[in-house]
């Protein structure tokens, strides 16, 4: 199984040079975003974060795992589906830019790296090198009740909008079809936090994996929504407090919560291994 993985883990190679290309566009290149301002301001906004965050927890997670890391083995995981996230909405509903075909690239590599990843983890192994002291209970009410609270905020402003004939406030801003964020978390991240929070109650062995996964795009989310805060304020747009409050908060429980999760999960024998010396001769 773990050669399985390591074929997995050589897609973070592409992944990285594809990624320092379309954060980069973004970052460096004032013209690429042809968007309304508002929605190409958040696009920015989130390739800062991507390009000098996301890009080297990715690589050196991938270095990690391959070293049979558990720890780096999730973060890794993690890293994907927020990388997988961020690049459906740059091929789907970003305007026709010079990189369309580097983001397809992107999500495909990582789609399939994310896939191939959580087919090929050990999943009872993880379980069985999780410490007592895991914070099971903390961890499972936490994506809980983040997945409730976003499902009562994106329904509160698409079943009233769907009701009434009229269009959403954020799909108006961001100058969209729909608000692709609101359908990837609802139909996709959500689902998965409930899964993670339900299989972590029942100390399953998909709960554990998926917990550590969930909270590191948890982590990354939610800095990349306070980079967004941080750029709409210099471009003089409104933001709403109460929110930016809201995510404050999520980034720093889910950041501790991940910490002390990880903390938690003993190296494997095989990691010990291969981190260990040689014996010298004699």
């Amino acid at each position: 199984m773990s050669s399985d993985l390591d074929v997995w883990l050589l897609l973070s190679i592409p992944i990285a040079v594809l990624l320092a290309v379309a954060a980069g566009g973004g970052v460096f290149v004032p013209s690429l975003y042809r968007d309304a301002p508002f929605f190409a301001t958040q696009a920015v906004a989130q390739d800062f974060i991507t390009l000098f965050v996301v890009l080297p927890t990715l690589v050196v997670s991938a270095w990690l795992a391959g070293h049979r890391s558990d720890r780096g083995r999730l973060v890794w995981l993690g890293a994907l589906a927020y990388l997988v996230y961020s690049y459906i909405i740059d091929a789907f509903v970003v305007r026709f830019n010079s990189l369309f075909v580097v983001y397809v690239a992107l999500l495909g590599c990582a789609l399939y790296a994310l896939i191939g990843g959580v087919v090929t983890t050990d999943m009872n192994g993880i379980k069985a090198r999780f410490a007592g002291r895991a914070p099971v209970k903390s961890v499972s009410v936490f994506l809980a009740v983040l997945a409730l609270t976003f499902y009562a905020a994106w329904l509160s402003e698409a079943i009233p909008a769907g009701l009434d004939g009229t269009v959403p406030l954020s799909v108006q801003q961001n100058g969209t079809p729909t608000n692709a964020v609101h359908v990837l978390d609802m139909a996709w991240m959500l689902p998965a936090f409930l899964i993670a929070a339900v299989g972590l109650a029942r100390k399953t062995a998909l709960g554990y994996t998926l917990a550590g996964a969930t909270l590191t795009f948890v982590v990354l989310l939610a800095l990349a929504v306070l980079s967004i805060v941080v750029f709409m304020v210099r471009g003089r747009y409104p933001v709403v407090i109460p929110q930016v409050a809201l995510f404050g908060t999520f980034f720093v429980l889910s950041i501790g919560l991940l910490s002390w999760y990880l903390k938690a999960l003993q190296p494997s024998a095989e990691a010990n291994v291969a981190a260990s010396p040689l014996p010298r001769s004699a």
